[in-house]
């Protein structure tokens, strides 16, 4: 009776560790949805230009104007950031304190001192970073604000070796800011949201494990 409660005991044990590790497990994000009604094309005998789509209009481009378009984003990030701090406080004082002497010879006795004292303080501070990241994306068009910008996101999922990476690129763009083959710079969009994140043996490998991460989330020092 007392093994099976034991067994029942790390059978607990080893179903609640196994919980918490798989719910700190990335997982891969869900792709954008595009609701996009299809555009049914009629054709007529003997026209030069049959159908409506934006590939036969005369005057048209090809860049992306309505939903569901695809443009393509690149991410050309780099940030430096440098800080420095200098401090320096000093004081200083001094101070003589003279007196009488009421009896004794005042060659033995001493009737003056000179007190003085000094604080001086000095501190330098510098911290830096830089960052530096750069790729591909093609985004689809969600949505279509009342002004002309476009609404894209978009993201790509890579596996090599059971390490799986996911970039996301999502945030609003203008139409005259897409070149001539469809294209942009993720510093032309506004509100930019990028993620790069992953999950495997790498990435988990990077951090504490759990019982570490509960260790320091309670370590008083």
């Amino acid at each position: 009776m007392m093994f099976l409660k034991r067994n029942t005991k790390v059978s607990a044990a080893i179903l609640i560790v196994a919980s918490f590790t798989l719910s700190c497990a990335t997982e891969a994000p869900p792709r954008p949805e595009v609701d996009v009604e299809p555009v049914r094309q009629t054709y007529e005998d003997g026209s030069l230009w049959p159908g409506d789509s934006q590939k036969n209009l005369m005057f048209a481009d090809n860049k992306a104007n309505a939903v569901g378009d695809i443009v393509t984003v690149h991410v050309l990030e780099s940030t430096t950031a440098l800080n420095k701090a200098n401090t320096t406080d000093e004081r200083s004082t001094s101070g003589t304190f003279e007196f009488n002497s009421a009896a004794g010879d005042s060659a033995t006795v001493p009737t003056a001192f000179t007190a003085g004292g000094g604080l001086k303080n000095k501190g330098t501070g510098v911290t830096g970073r830089s960052d530096s990241f750069s790729t591909t994306v093609s985004c689809l068009v969600t949505e279509v604000l009342p002004n002309g910008n476009l609404v894209v996101e978009g993201q790509r999922r890579m596996k090599i070796n059971d390490e799986e990476q996911f970039i996301i690129v999502r945030g609003m763009i203008r139409k005259d800011d897409i070149t001539y083959n469809n294209t942009i710079t993720s510093s032309q969009m506004a509100n930019a949201d990028i993620i790069y994140t992953g999950s495997g043996g790498i990435d988990g490998g990077t951090g504490p494990g759990w019982l570490g991460e509960v260790l320091q989330s309670i370590w008083p020092f």
